[in-house]
């Protein structure tokens, strides 16, 4: 086999296992938003978030203080107040979510697991008789 016939198998391999992904990651969303609609997930999440927002908020602007040793600047304290709001808000709503970002995940290594045995076959015939 050249190298170029490989190469080629490979990228269409490839091109297969992303497109099987892809459609397991889909087909689980839709199981999971016919189950519960995912603006009432995403709501939910975001209204939990908002008491890790605030502390990491805090933590950020108490942070310039550490920073500046006791004289912070205004400028500082509202950056790093925001920047650990921003962290606070997205690692709560990811932790809120994990059952669905797990689900949608789930669904796409099943296709893929379907697809990779699939192509070991089709290289690695068996013979049953």
């Amino acid at each position: 086999m050249s190298f170029s016939t490989w190469l080629r198998s490979e990228v269409e391999y490839t091109r297969d296992l992303a497109d099987s992904g892809w459609h397991g990651a889909v087909s689980a969303w839709e199981n999971m938003s016919e189950e519960q609609p995912v603006s009432e997930v995403l709501s939910r999440s975001a209204r939990a978030s908002v008491a890790p927002t605030v502390m990491c908020a805090g933590l950020g602007a108490l942070c310039a203080l550490l920073i500046r040793r006791g004289k912070p600047s205004r400028p500082v304290a509202v950056a790093l107040g925001l920047a650990g709001g921003f962290l606070g808000f997205t690692a709560a709503v990811a932790w809120e979510t994990r059952e669905l970002s797990s689900e949608v995940a789930r669904g796409a290594w099943r296709q893929m697991s379907t697809t990779r045995d699939s192509h070991w076959l089709d290289r690695h015939p068996i013979n049953f008789g």
